[in-house]
């Protein structure tokens, strides 16, 4: 007599893979290179403080889709073959959300209590990349798939939601819809005192056009950072309105000009009008070592 599959165990026997979560690792990283490409697709609806997406961010995608596949297949073996083994034993199909729960929060308590870590976001950030897995697992069990049948279905599932990230993304450059607009204030808006870098960088801009700097960082030809203080005087430069998905136009330009201090960069407007902010950019975009914006707040 055949024994039933659940006696095979999660694991594999007789050099086979365990049916139990057949196509789990393929929705594992779906979900992820689709979230990546919703992340692109609404660039243009965040502050990218002058970034922008450099070569470097594409440069790192083979790392970064090696090390989701890496995590896809230590998911099935930590997270969906245990679920499928236990509600396959012990409750059937129907029960695989309930053990995914249960088995999450065994992990979030492990790990929040070995790493001092809030339980229900550190289990939530658990169960939920483990939804999708167990769901396809739970389709392709049901349906006695196998992974090549997986493969077709989670590749077009994939293909589609890829496009319409990409129409997305056309559609918001063209259209402006929901973009990022840097505030505009006016100058008198600008007076008062600007902190960054948790209280180490420190600008006081006067009413009159005076300015006083503590620690504002710098970056010379070189690309070595540097900090200046001193006095000196500020301007403020409004510009024409900004927009686009990746490119913006110029912003708003508060123009420092301290004794002492050598080349500073322009500051540039961003944040909100409720919470307004002021940034630089450091490095150059053809340069191989990353860009970094130095962002300052209003106190």
């Amino acid at each position: 007599m055949v024994l039933p599959e659940v006696h095979e165990g999660p694991a594999e026997r007789g050099g086979r893979r365990s049916p139990l979560a057949t196509g789990s690792e393929l929705a594992f990283m779906a979900q992820f290179i689709v979230a990546g490409a919703v992340f692109l697709a609404t660039s243009g609806m965040r502050d990218d403080h002058g970034l922008g997406i450099g070569s470097g961010a594409f440069a790192a995608i083979p790392v970064l889709l090696l090390a989701v596949v890496l995590a896809a297949y230590l998911h099935r073996v930590l997270f969906t073959l245990p679920v499928m083994a236990l509600a396959r034993a012990l409750g059937g199909r129907w029960w695989a959300v309930p053990w995914a729960a249960a088995i999450a929060a065994a992990y979030a308590g492990w790990a929040s209590s070995g790493w001092d870590l809030p339980y229900g976001w550190t289990a939530l950030w658990i169960a939920g990349p483990g939804v999708l897995p167990v769901v396809a697992a739970s389709y392709a069990h049901h349906r006695s798939l196998g992974w090549t049948g997986m493969v077709a279905r989670v590749g077009a599932v994939t293909g589609i939601a890829l496009l319409v990230c990409a129409l997305g993304a056309f559609l918001q450059g063209r259209t402006g819809f929901a973009a990022y607009e840097p505030p505009r204030l006016e100058r008198d808006q600008y007076v008062g005192d600007w902190i960054g870098g948790g209280g180490a960088r420190k600008l006081k801009l006067g009413e009159n056009g005076e300015a006083v700097a503590d620690g504002m960082q710098l970056a010379e030809r070189n690309g070595l950072w540097d900090s200046c203080s001193g006095t000196g005087t500020w301007k403020f430069e409004p510009r024409r309105e900004s927009g686009g998905l990746f490119h913006r136009g110029p912003r708003d330009r508060v123009t420092l000009s301290i004794e002492g201090c050598g080349s500073m960069r322009d500051w540039q407007v961003a944040g909100t009008a409720e919470r307004p902010e002021l940034f630089c950019v450091i490095g150059d975009p053809e340069d191989l070592h990353p860009r970094y914006a130095v962002t300052l707040h209003r106190v």
